[in-house]
């Protein structure tokens, strides 16, 4: 048998780093977070900003059979979070990647989680072991444990949860549609066979697929509007507004308190960058993803400035086969689309810095991130002419690029410019309300734009981007390298499959699946109220990572 891990006890103290994550897009070197001082000034920001009024979603229970848990410092304060936009459902298998994540954390518990440094640790299960062909996964499950409605935690809850995903639409039914059945061995025993290794299986199960709703919801149809979980906190529905603000309190039953020191969590979406910014240095928010022409008022004004690396932003065409727009199934094409844009300057400009050049969509910290890819398209406006003039395009075309407002308005005028430069007319077609059921409306074009996180492991990227059934391949393309090389890597390890991974990322790139533009640092601010530590793995940082100042 091989042990992946064993059990931890205690709790996960988050440290005085002070690196902050945009929620998709990073840059840098790829290396470990650093630390960096917290600020020592104060920025007024307030410990109790309250929620919004009235009505919110359906109320629920946070009756749960343990005595209270003990007090912890901090147990008294309020963190305040200020979110780039809304929730549009509470189900964890509906989720989509990004910064929902802290919705989520705070009243649902993951199976597994993530460590800072990008490693696995056990949760709700706390003993996950591998077979030697990585095809069965043995969970051992955390004793004691209720749902705040009152429902057990069990293997068979366990089940219900993964079975539930499988069916799902979000970021987690990927890894789940991995799983081929869910044996219940006994209530703190279950056992997860796969028809073939799953490389990103644990990283799934520390996050949306590890989320654990209540059985008893999930059977009701609930789970969309009523978030019951075991997680630390419950949302009090009567003291939360949609779209305005959410209040969490705290759950008294959570097996793990002291990891989690806040009395209460809000957490207030803004899709407006520039609100979001005012809330912060008002004092109406802690925390926030900010943007580079923020950094040095952020600076001045007493707040923490962090970044970590990690997400990309560019172009995904994901109409390759040319079902909707011919042109696009011309490598040619794709390939003349990527050398148009002069990537070394936009970073210097556009990103002011807080980005490095990069032609490739995947983490580089991970094992498919190959250096040399980001000179594979040198900026060069006349070779992409005489490209998109071999393809039958000697006048270009136009092309519609979809994209969510807001954030990539500015990115959406800059790609507009140089790929009209080379004869390609851009029809920008602007898509409202992401966090609000926009995504469909965005996957629905050829080609879009957006901030794309990146993941260790490499497998998490493929499985969002790559397979035929990946939420970011809407259009379902299938290339046979791709399929064969989909086959050989969760069937191999280590060094062989490190290099079949940067087989794969070559193929891509070759190929101009997409059109990266860059690697950027995702920026995060925050108030000197406040220590926060980045997550190398995951670039909306956990709540867990949060503690008051000390």
């Amino acid at each position: 048998m091989r042990t992946t891990t064993t059990t931890f006890g205690g709790l996960l103290i988050a440290g005085a780093l002070v690196l902050s994550a945009c929620s998709s897009s990073e840059g840098g070197t790829g290396d470990s977070p650093t630390p960096a001082p917290s600020s020592a000034t104060s920025a007024s920001t307030s410990e109790s900003g309250g929620a919004g009024a009235s009505a919110g979603p359906a109320a629920q229970s946070s009756d749960a059979n343990t005595s209270a848990a003990p007090a912890v410092e901090g147990a008294d304060k309020q963190l305040v979070l200020g979110q780039n936009g809304d929730i549009p459902t509470w189900d964890p298998s509906e989720m989509k990647e990004g910064a929902v994540i802290q919705y989520a954390e705070a009243v649902y518990d993951p199976l597994l989680r993530k460590k800072a440094d990008a490693t696995i640790e056990g949760n709700l299960a706390t003993d996950f072991t591998y077979n030697d062909t990585l095809t069965e996964l043995t969970l051992k499950l955390r004793d004691g444990v209720v749902f705040s409605d009152g429902e057990k935690f069990d293997g068979e809850a366990v089940k219900a949860n993964l079975e539930h995903a499988q069916k799902a639409a979000g970021s987690a039914a990927e890894a789940a549609k991995s799983i081929s059945s869910v044996s219940v061995t006994d209530p703190s025993t279950v056992v997860l066979k796969l028809a073939a290794p799953n490389p990103g299986l644990l990283s799934a199960l520390a996050t949306y697929a590890g989320f654990m709703v209540s059985p008893k919801a999930l059977a009701a149809g609930t789970a969309a509007t009523e978030p019951i979980g075991t997680g630390p906190y419950v949302l009090d529905a009567a003291n939360s507004q949609k779209a305005s603000s959410y209040l969490f309190t705290k759950n008294p039953a959570y097996w793990n308190s002291e990891a989690f020191p806040f009395g209460s969590v809000v957490i207030k979406p803004f899709e407006d960058f520039t609100a979001r910014f005012n809330a912060l240095k008002t004092g109406q928010i802690q925390f926030m993803y900010g943007k580079n022409d923020m950094v040095d008022e952020a600076k001045a004004s007493g707040l923490t400035v962090g970044t970590v690396p990690g997400e990309w932003q560019g172009v995904i065409m994901q109409d390759r086969a040319g079902t909707v727009l011919p042109a696009l199934a011309d490598v040619r094409v794709r390939q003349a689309i990527n050398m148009a844009f002069d990537r070394q300057t936009i970073v210097d400009t556009y990103y002011g810095g807080f980005a490095q050049v990069s032609e490739q969509t995947f983490n580089p910290a991970s094992e498919a991130w190959v250096d040399a890819l980001n000179t594979k398209y040198p900026y060069d406006p006349a070779a992409a002419k005489a490209l998109l003039a071999e393809a039958g395009y000697p006048n270009g075309f136009e092309l519609p690029i979809g994209y969510s407002t807001g954030f990539m308005d500015p990115l959406v005028a800059i790609v507009t410019q140089y790929l009209g430069d080379i004869g390609i007319t851009v029809k920008p077609v602007p898509i409202n309300g992401f966090s609000n059921g926009g995504l469909d409306s965005l996957l629905a074009n050829p080609v879009y734009m957006l901030s794309f996180s990146t993941n260790i492991p490499a497998w998490t990227d493929v499985l969002n981007k790559i397979t035929p059934t990946s939420l970011w391949n809407h259009f379902k393309y299938e290339d046979p390298k791709v399929t064969q090389l989909l086959t050989d890597i969760p069937n191999n390890a280590g060094a062989k499959q490190a290099d079949l991974y940067k087989e794969l990322n070559t193929y891509l790139v070759d190929q101009a699946w997409f059109a990266p533009i860059a690697t950027i640092q995702n920026i995060y601010l925050w108030s000197p109220q406040i220590d926060v530590t980045m997550q190398q793995s995951q670039l909306v940082p956990s709540l867990r990572f949060f503690k008051p100042a000390s």
